[in-house]
């Protein structure tokens, strides 16, 4: 089985929580990974404006200060979003990191947007899989030496649980790449919409698109091999994200990626998860609704799936918070099953039929 080190959040004479985090550093042998002039990735999530769950910066500094002490160079990163709020290119995604404190003053270290000015820098690497032939991984994270992920652990509308595995699947690829994840569904114009840039045809790696007698955009829906660029490069929103999934192909897909993406840098990898603020929803919101439970602890693991398998383990065996969006409904149903449905852990059996890690842990408090 696989080690997940947990501290509970209790401070004064037991230290504060940058004093817990140096201890599950120590503790899980982690510093280890980290060599001299490394590039280290601490990937967070930068939070939607107007939502405040996320992990604040003065924690993600901790991370930062660790890894300069180790003679390394950090830089706090996280990729664009898929959706139109304002983290979907790297101008508006500054600002709002800006805006919710995630500046060079607080966290000790550069903010790079890991994908680029509008999430076209990635890397493209081979993967032999059931959903996929390649993968898509922005570009700061791919070149970056090791990475450390610091996730804030969540309810999620689609998942269920937000923790390691969906923060290195969705988290670590740029927009294209979370269009494919999503949903395997091709894109379509809205041609009331369009205003015939060619944008969408230029950047289609296939040619798949041209323009029709009304010189509007057409996807060739035969030919069409659903990449997602041209839902990112559109400007005017003509060629909307396709949201619809399954559930099961949802977390075959995710699996795969954070096989792909672990694989493509074995054994450098340090996993955080943060159970505080567990709010119902994700923090790409903007907004965070009351929390589920009370705030538990720090979790860490060189195991994402282990991780993610205690942390949620955890906030199910805790009391759900009266006045929470769950808290009204069968007594019979777990925390997260209340946020996401059944089926939410099958992206476990995913993972672990990939071999990506355990689901059996030991859980060591310290």
């Amino acid at each position: 089985m696989s080690t997940v080190y947990f501290t509970d959040l209790r401070t004064g004479s037991r230290g504060n929580i940058a004093s817990k985090i140096r201890r599950l550093f120590v503790r899980g042998g982690f510093e280890n990974i980290i060599q001299k002039n490394d590039l280290v990735a601490v990937k967070t999530h930068f939070g939607e404006y107007g939502n405040i769950a996320f992990i604040p910066p003065p924690i993600i500094r901790v991370f930062a200060d660790i890894v300069q002490e180790q003679g390394a160079k950090p830089f706090v990163t996280d990729s664009n979003t898929l959706y139109r709020g304002s983290r979907s290119n790297a101008v508006d995604h500054l600002r709002n990191a800006g805006m919710n404190g995630f500046v060079t003053e607080s966290i000790g270290c550069p903010v790079i947007i890991a994908d680029g000015l509008r999430g076209n820098d990635y890397a493209v690497i081979p993967f032999n899989g059931k959903h996929y032939r390649e993968l898509k991984i922005s570009s700061a994270i791919h070149d970056a030496h090791a990475v450390i992920m610091v996730s804030h652990v969540k309810g999620h509308e689609l998942y269920g649980f937000g923790g390691a595995l969906k923060n290195i699947a969705m988290g670590c690829v740029p927009p294209s790449g979370k269009q494919t994840i999503h949903s395997e569904f091709k894109p379509r114009v809205r041609e009331d919409d369009c205003l015939s840039c060619g944008n969408c045809i230029k950047k289609c790696p296939v040619n798949a698109i041209a323009y029709n007698n009304a010189r509007k955009a057409f996807i060739d829906q035969d030919v069409c091999i659903g990449c997602g660029e041209c839902v990112v490069v559109c400007p005017y929103g003509a060629i909307p994200v396709v949201w619809k999934t399954d559930s099961k192909p949802l977390h075959e897909r995710t699996a795969e990626y954070v096989k792909g993406i672990l694989g493509a840098k074995p054994g450098k990898w340090i996993f955080f998860n943060f159970l505080m603020n567990i709010s119902p929803d994700c923090d790409c919101f903007p907004w965070n609704d009351t929390p589920v439970v009370p705030n538990l602890g720090i979790a860490a693991s060189l195991d994402p799936l282990a991780l993610d398998r205690a942390s949620t383990d955890l906030v199910n065996r805790a009391e759900i918070l009266p006045g929470s969006k769950i808290f009204e409904g069968p007594d019979d149903r777990d925390a997260i099953t209340r946020i996401g449905g059944p089926g939410w852990d099958y992206l476990f059996d995913a993972c672990e039929a990939l071999e990506v890690g355990e689901k059996g842990y030991e859980l060591v408090e310290i």
